[in-house]
């Protein structure tokens, strides 16, 4: 894959909105369809609405016909038939890759989902100004879990070198962070800023005796006043992404700042959450979300539960013309995040 030096997909990442939007469509329209022809969850759930794909002309039908999802409601169903229920659309000997999240859930993916996932990601990770140049030390859990294995193999894509740390001792990482001359690491924001506090607390001096230069957060809800506390310790860029399970990595955050460019590979819309209406553009709500690619387990109209500030639809002096999104203010229903990790309130 050949790489410009300001964007991993130039032809993506800076078209036209009316050319991303038809784009868009198209995806959404033959992911209907194969949902539709493959998965039993997604032919009941649209018999029962007197929908059948090919009704969906436009957005504006989709929003309005096609039932909304959760992770409330995906769990409901694979506990009905362990381990993913009537969501797949392909046979389990398909599977090139299956994950087990807290809730619990589980998340299969065929070698093509998968790599998708991996190619968003990359991008995400590119557009915030992570390069092959980099070494990056990860405090992001692995064993069944499918945030390290992805933050892993999307950074080896954009040819980096890594550290997966994932949840070791704070002690560990900042060993490692300086004896490798890290110049990126990533984590929750909460544990970024213990990482900050305990380097002090060893008697260096993050601006002088480490080499970070940006750091990347995501999975919690952060305030400005901490993202400019955690800037100033380490000197370096903190830089945010978006991401759930289910979609993969939503937004990332360019040099610009402004918000989190909105990945091309996922349809976003922005909803009152009383209501589930699409907002006036530009005003917060639920994000909701459907993947346009994945084949294993189709994820259609997905409603995140979190809330945001809303979609940033001014030009960004990046380049890019995708929208971005705003900060992440909360969630709502009754599934917690606990660091970063959604947890069933039975458990």
């Amino acid at each position: 894959m050949t790489i410009e030096f300001k964007y991993w997909n130039k032809e993506l990442e800076t078209m036209p909105h009316n050319s991303l939007k038809e784009y868009q469509l198209g995806r959404l329209q033959n992911q209907l369809i194969y949902a539709y022809q493959n998965s039993p969850y997604y032919k009941n759930s649209f018999d029962e609405t007197g929908v059948k794909p090919e009704d969906i002309k436009s957005f504006e039908d989709y929003q309005k016909y096609i039932p909304f999802i959760s992770k409330s409601e995906i769990i409901e169903i694979q506990e009905q038939r362990p381990p993913c229920g009537d969501l797949t659309a392909v046979t389990a000997v398909e599977f090139a890759h299956l994950f087990n999240a807290p809730g619990p859930i589980f998340y299969p993916f065929t070698e093509e989902d998968w790599s998708n996932y991996i190619e968003s990601a990359s991008r995400a990770f590119f557009t915030m100004g992570v390069t092959k140049d980099d070494i990056v030390n990860s405090t992001i859990d692995f064993s069944w879990e499918l945030a390290g294995h992805l933050v892993d193999d999307a950074l080896k894509r954009i040819g980096c070198q890594i550290l997966p740390g994932g949840v070791v001792l704070t002690d560990s990482h900042i060993e490692n962070i300086k004896t490798n001359n890290c110049s990126v690491f990533l984590g929750f924001p909460t544990v970024c800023q213990q990482l900050g506090d305990k380097t002090l607390e060893m008697g260096f001096d993050p601006q002088h005796d480490f080499s970070i230069k940006m750091i990347l957060v995501f999975g919690e809800v952060r305030t400005e006043s901490g993202k400019r506390e955690l800037a100033d310790l380490f000197r370096a860029s903190v830089r945010e992404f978006y991401a759930v399970a289910e979609l993969g990595i939503i937004g990332s955050e360019c040099t610009e700042g402004g918000g989190m460019h909105i990945s091309p590979d996922v349809f976003i819309e922005i909803l009152n959450p009383n209501t589930g209406e699409p907002v006036t553009p530009g005003e917060g709500g639920e994000i909701c979300g459907c993947d346009l690619f994945r084949k294993a387990m189709p994820v259609i109209h997905y409603r995140t539960g979190d809330i945001t500030e809303g979609l940033n639809l001014e030009p960004c002096s990046c380049g890019r013309t995708t929208p971005r999104l705003k900060r992440i203010l909360g969630r709502v229903g009754d599934i917690p995040r606990v660091r970063g990790v959604f947890i069933s309130p039975k458990q």
